[in-house]
């Protein structure tokens, strides 16, 4: 960390002040073979020890002396008692004198330790910076895109479960969320991205403000992003960019699908059912989804003749997606409500 040049100023000189004056006895000569001391430093000090003027201008005065040899060290033999270092100073108490230093030493003391804790401080937090390396964190989630099917008459829409593979970088910037996907047209992942830096900021504590986050997003058939709903993977870009930031890995047997929302809580999703099956052919071995969406719609119907004319009824009811899912890809389908449960599986 780079300290204020203020800071690293004042530390030097009062360092220089204190061990010259209260250490090794710095001694003013006034013969006639050395520089006399000029009126302005005498006045600098004596207004100094009656608090008429700064410490930064009585310590440009010590500096003065000492870089041109008017204060030195010297030998025992060299010091008497009729060469105190106020002897000159046009009637500086002595006791004014020591009051000053004695404050001076205090305050000193103080910023010495204030600079330690700072010190400790910046240590603790380099472990916690956000990773700007070159090898980009990965994480894998499920979207679902639409597939038209046509007859030739009639078309009919079914739903397809997408893996999705998504990295973040952070660099140092101007805290710019971007996403980087190689199909950007009909994508709307920019409103996931930004929200997700939100909540890991609340998360983390880390100030993203002066980091550029990217997150790119791609397929293994990248044509597929254009019918890809983006908010599905929003709570996935979250965990990746909370596990970045903390230094945490991530598991690639768990996958997830879920909007993020600015308190942390996942929103709802639609195609649950499709997207746990993408993610069963995956190999996932869990498949986090939004509380309440554990569930499949498995529609029974039942068939009766009356004379010509065949009548069929159909009901609906939801059933429990995990033991379906068990039983065809060995996963299990968990709900989860907030980030910070999604978490606890991704960085298991």
């Amino acid at each position: 960390m780079k300290l204020p040049s203020s800071i690293k100023y004042n530390t030097v000189i009062i360092s220089l002040v204190l061990i010259a004056l209260l250490t090794t006895g710095f001694l003013m000569h006034a013969s006639a073979q050395e520089p006399s001391i000029p009126n302005w430093i005498k006045n600098t000090v004596k207004w100094w020890s009656q608090g008429e003027t700064s410490d930064s201008d009585f310590l440009k005065a010590i500096q003065y002396l000492i870089d041109n040899n008017i204060l030195h060290s010297g030998g025992s033999n060299q010091y008497t008692p009729t060469n105190p270092i106020n002897s000159n100073m046009s009637g500086l108490s002595s006791t004014q004198l020591t009051v000053k230093l004695n404050d001076l030493q205090a305050r000193y003391n103080s910023l010495e330790t204030k600079y330690s804790l700072l010190m400790q401080q910046v240590r603790s937090l380099g472990d916690h910076l956000p990773n700007t390396g070159d090898n980009n964190a990965t994480i894998s989630a499920v979207a679902v895109s639409s597939v038209i099917q046509s007859d030739g008459f009639f078309e009919t829409t079914r739903y397809q479960g997408n893996v999705l593979k998504i990295s973040v970088d952070i660099r140092d910037g101007t805290g710019l969320v971007l996403v980087n996907t190689v199909i950007p047209t009909g994508v709307d992942f920019q409103t996931s991205a930004k929200t997700a830096v939100t909540v890991a900021h609340n998360i983390t504590g880390i100030d993203l403000s002066k980091k550029d986050v990217i997150f790119s997003i791609s397929t293994e058939n990248d044509k597929n992003l254009q019918a890809v709903d983006g908010g599905s993977a929003g709570g996935a870009m979250t965990v990746l960019l909370v596990s970045d930031i903390l230094g945490k890995s991530i598991n690639n047997q768990v996958l997830m699908t879920g909007t993020i929302q600015s308190d942390g809580t996942i929103g709802p999703i639609g195609a649950a059912p499709e997207k746990a099956d993408a993610a069963g052919q995956f190999g996932a071995k869990i498949f986090l989804v939004p509380q309440g969406q554990g569930v499949m719609a498995v529609q029974t119907c039942s068939q009766r003749t009356e004379g010509p004319i065949i009548y069929q009824t159909c009901t609906t009811e939801e059933k429990d997606l995990s033991p379906e899912m068990e039983s065809k890809y060995g996963m299990k389908v968990i709900e989860i409500g907030s980030i910070q449960d999604a978490l606890k599986y991704f960085n298991s």
